[in-house]
């Protein structure tokens, strides 16, 4: 039932998304249209439908959606710091994950990649720290958190020093299933640096302690120019991402506002040592 329940709302949330926002008010304009040709509501929905995917597809608008995201956390983790405040876990968590007959790093998607790098650059400078992989997979074989594990041992991480979680599917059950492991003390949590705010707030929730490790920035660095204004797919999957995250942010407060407790699959068995 969890599984069912996990696929409608992957599917429902799409609608929600840019393409799917265009789609539905595509759809109703065309069947408004097609049923009443004289009226002028349906020309004008498809219209609409047509400039909100042109605003989408700019960069400028999916740089703005995420630059409030990434701002609340833009500075990167020091690992100086992170020692001197009793940091001994260092947590990433997976983004997208590719099949296929790939290399270790090319089977990781950038997502993942990128907040890996971070993870092991924070933990070469944090001795005798342990790296936490979590990730699991739904659709595919297999897990993202395998997969990172896979690479971190060929980037030097010993085996010794990995902990693995793939049993996850979502950033709720990546804190749920993490809890008993890192109990009240603090660690650092690397994911994207748009993923931050949702994640944050997610650990906390379930009373844990983490410290802020943005990774895959975005905005960081961008400088507006001509080409931010022309529309291009980049810009599309930027505007996707800020929304999914928005959308992630007010499913948290909603929960919160209802006093609903966090939805699991059971805690299942605990994080692994040795990757």
């Amino acid at each position: 039932m969890a599984a069912v329940w996990f696929v409608i709302k992957k599917i429902l949330s799409r609608l929600l998304f840019p393409v799917g926002q265009v789609l539905v008010l595509w759809l109703v304009g065309a069947v408004i249209w097609l049923r009443r040709p004289q009226r002028r509501l349906g020309p004008v929905l498809l219209l609409a439908a047509g400039l909100l995917l042109l605003l989408y597809s700019m960069p400028v608008t999916g740089g703005l959606l995420l630059h409030s995201l990434e701002a609340r956390n833009w500075r990167y983790a020091d690992p100086a710091k992170l020692q001197g405040r009793g940091v001994s876990f260092i947590v990433v968590l997976s983004g997208s994950l590719r099949d296929g007959e790939l290399s270790k790093a090319d089977r990781l998607g950038s997502t993942s990649l990128l907040r890996l790098m971070e993870g092991v650059r924070l933990w070469r400078g944090l001795p005798g720290a342990k790296l936490v992989l979590s990730g699991g997979s739904f659709f595919q074989e297999e897990t993202a958190g395998r997969a990172m594990a896979a690479l971190a041992r060929e980037l030097g991480v010993p085996a010794a020093a990995i902990v693995l979680e793939d049993a996850s599917w979502d950033t709720d059950e990546q804190a749920q299933r993490l809890a008993a492991l890192l109990g009240q003390r603090p660690f650092a949590l690397v994911t994207s640096a748009s993923h931050l705010p949702r994640s944050l707030a997610t650990f906390r929730a379930y009373g844990l302690k983490p410290l802020p490790a943005p990774a895959d920035f975005y905005t960081k660095g961008r400088r507006l120019n001509l080409y931010a204004f022309l529309p291009q797919l980049g810009g599309l999957k930027a505007s996707e991402t800020a929304i999914y995250e928005y959308l992630g942010l007010a499913w948290l407060w909603l929960k919160g506002l209802v006093g609903a407790a966090p939805a699991s699959r059971g805690a299942g068995p605990a994080p692994a040592a040795g990757g």
